[in-house]
């Protein structure tokens, strides 16, 4: 079996919305306190999303720096 890091993309977990207990094929999961591209891809979306939702921003933002210390 190949390791995570050489498959590419490939499905890995199943996400349940919460609130209908649906679940949805159209997502990808980051686990950015594994994961260095995933702590930069989070840091691209905070930026990206900084005036049209700043409170995700800052939230984002404040997630970064938490896993960071």
């Amino acid at each position: 079996m190949m390791s995570d890091e050489v498959r590419g993309l490939y499905s890995k977990y199943t996400v349940i919305k919460e609130s209908t207990g649906e679940v949805l094929d159209d997502c990808f999961v980051l686990r950015p306190a594994k994961d260095e591209h995933a702590r930069a891809a989070l840091l691209a979306y905070a930026r990206s999303c900084e005036f049209d939702n700043p409170v995700l921003h800052a939230e984002l933002l404040a997630w970064l720096n938490y896993i960071a210390q």
